[in-house]
């Protein structure tokens, strides 16, 4: 979280959706017609906290608020975040948050820096970029592992031991999101800068602990090398005409 009020406020998000419903002819049936849809979903739950905060946000469908209660409190968040960490949240968990606040009739959030972990994790070779094989293998921690389907099933209907459950897992693959973006921040090229404006500052993590490293040369200019003695990410700094 925030030390002060110039550090950024950075957001590490994760939603749970509930399925869609549909009368199907067929259990391969790809082609569901509108007039098929039984229930189109929506958001279930979601978790978040501020990075380097102990504190867990979890709001959900079954709590007093509802559905829209969760909106409110999502908006309340993207309101205040300087940036906001997920994993494939450009495709998903935001886009969907953003039709979410929507049908709430609340205003869109003022604009934020999103930083997707998956896209960074998509250009370094793993076998397989899901979060559930670089967790472990990255940080040493696991998503939650739990009954599949019928978790969701079991939440939606009520039962409170599966409610329990899903804000465990929600809240757990929040946690290990945190860890798995500190740990390959420093390989992010094109993470957002951060800091306050100026030189040798790492615009990765704001630290001042940063040592100029020679130059690289492109066609046109030679720019400073700068490395993050605190996080190990290296930047731009100076670039001089060639």
């Amino acid at each position: 979280m925030a030390v002060n009020d110039n550090d950024p406020k950075i957001l590490i998000l994760d939603i749970e959706w509930k399925p869609a419903i549909a009368y199907v002819w067929q259990l391969y049936d790809v082609n569901v017609s509108l007039n098929q849809l039984v229930d189109d979903g929506g958001l279930l739950c979601f978790a978040a906290k501020w990075l380097g905060d102990r504190k867990m946000h979890f709001s959900a469908e079954w709590d007093a608020g509802g559905r829209s209660g969760m909106a409110r409190a999502a908006h309340a968040l993207f309101s205040e975040a300087d940036a906001i960490v997920t994993f494939n949240g450009d495709r998903y968990d935001n886009p969907k948050l953003l039709g979410e606040f929507l049908l709430a009739d609340l205003p869109p959030p003022p604009p934020h820096t999103s930083i997707d972990v998956y896209k960074a994790v998509k250009k370094l070779g793993f076998l397989s970029n899901k979060l559930a094989y670089i967790g472990p293998k990255l940080v040493g921690d696991s998503k939650v592992k739990h009954e599949g389907m019928e978790l969701w099933v079991k939440a939606m209907k009520g039962d409170p031991k599966a409610q329990r459950m899903m804000k465990r897992y929600n809240c757990q693959d929040v946690t290990l999101l945190e860890d798995v973006y500190l740990k390959v921040r420093p390989y992010i090229t094109n993470h957002p800068h951060l800091g306050m404006c100026g030189p040798l500052q790492c615009g990765a993590c704001g630290s001042h602990r940063v040592q100029s490293r020679g130059v690289r040369r492109t066609k046109a200019s030679f720019i400073t090398r700068l490395h993050c003695q605190a996080c190990g990410a290296w930047g731009d700094g100076k670039r001089v005409k060639a």
